[in-house]
């Protein structure tokens, strides 16, 4: 005769398997949520967010902590942006209603790109903007006196600019950046046509 089965012991079994991932966050099979620390954050600007997902994005608390929910359930990278001068990009793999613990997060020295923008003939065009593409830095306004813009710290990596302006036509620039390093782009938009030529 087969013995009883006996629930709580398999409930005590799952709990001590999700105590070993970081626990259950009660969410969609295709999501999980990520939590850690980022050491020495600045929490007047610090975040983290998914590359890539750049609306998936959370602040951080007094000490550095954060928690990420709705991570889709497959290997992604978090930018986290520590500070003024710090970033980094880590690599993980959220697991279908789990948390995971990814620790302390050690930012390095960020990346800064200075973006020099001008006109086809030379001049600072209108309300330029620059995006960096995949990450919450967005609609970033460039000085209309100057036609630059300071963009970062951005961890190292390879990202697009996209670059607009008033009555301009939008152009991208791909652009790799090492820790710490200091870039100057230069970028040349060309002016658009707001005529369709439809008068219909």
């Amino acid at each position: 005769m087969r013995a009883p089965r006996q629930p709580w012991l398999l409930g005590m079994a799952l709990l001590a398997v999700t105590g070993a991932c970081g626990g259950f966050n009660n969410g969609p099979l295709g999501e999980g949520s990520v939590r850690g620390r980022i050491l020495d954050a600045d929490v007047d600007v610090a975040w983290v967010s998914v590359f890539g997902e750049s609306e998936l994005m959370t602040g951080v608390s007094s000490d550095g902590r954060f928690e990420l929910e709705g991570v889709p359930a497959r290997t992604v990278e978090l930018f986290v942006l520590a500070s003024r001068t710090r970033a980094a990009r880590v690599q993980v793999v959220p697991r279908g209603a789990r948390i995971i613990d990814v620790g302390d997060i050690d930012a390095p020295p960020g990346a800064f790109i200075t973006v020099q923008l001008r006109s086809d003939d030379g001049s600072v065009p209108e309300e330029g903007e620059v995006e960096v593409e995949d990450t919450p830095f967005d609609d970033l306004p460039v000085d209309p006196a100057t036609g630059e813009l300071r963009v970062g710290p951005l961890p190292a990596g390879c990202y697009v600019l996209e670059v607009d302006a008033k009555e301009h036509a939008q152009k991208e620039e791909q652009v790799c950046v090492r820790e710490g390093e200091e870039r100057r782009l230069e970028v040349v938009l060309s002016r658009g046509d707001d005529d369709d030529g439809d008068d219909d």
